[in-house]
């Protein structure tokens, strides 16, 4: 296996599987992955414009070194861990973290959303999303995750995308500030 077609595998060629299922398939081993959504216009302006515009229902590209379960299912779809992911798709569905959730914190960037808008987003997750992976030993495959998010562009991976969104920045420095 090599980074191509980890790409191809996380792009169409590996099983896609609903958010809400995702959890009865997902292995506890490292792997890759990545995020869908079903339709575009479940998003509001200017994501869904983007995802129009780069003809993808691609949101999101991931690592997990340890555990395909703990991080993308039990982090990213569920919250029951920080997740970058999640403060994200939060934050574009209207929330905002809950004000002084960052008071004391070392990390500056893991604010987070009240328990009722924390299940909203789950909600909304399972009914909108889906997830494909690949199980790999990440350490055979250093630039596979790099690789494939310069290779998409979605429109949630920050890092190593040279088409980040702008606004995405912004909302997310918004929830940082209203957080402190």
């Amino acid at each position: 296996m090599n980074d191509q077609t980890i790409a191809e595998a996380l792009e169409q060629k590996a099983p896609s599987y609903s958010a809400a299922l995702a959890e009865s398939v997902v292995p506890p081993q490292p792997g890759f992955y990545s995020i869908f959504i079903d339709d575009p216009i479940n998003l509001p302006e200017p994501y869904a414009g983007h995802l129009r515009e780069k003809q993808t229902t691609m949101l999101y590209i991931g690592i997990a070194g340890r555990s395909l379960l703990k991080r993308l299912i039990k982090q990213d779809l569920r919250h029951e861990g920080r997740s970058t992911f999640f403060r994200a798709i939060g934050a574009i569905l209207g929330h905002r973290p809950l004000p002084g959730s960052l008071a004391g914190m070392k990390n500056q960037n893991n604010y987070t959303f009240s328990a009722g808008a924390t299940r909203s987003i789950i909600s909304w997750i399972n009914d909108h999303l889906s997830v494909r992976f690949v199980q790999a030993a990440t350490a055979r495959h250093p630039n596979a995750e790099k690789f494939t998010i310069r290779r998409n562009c979605p429109i949630l991976n920050t890092t190593h995308n040279p088409q980040s969104i702008s606004a995405l920045a912004e909302l997310r420095k918004v929830c940082r500030t209203g957080a402190r």
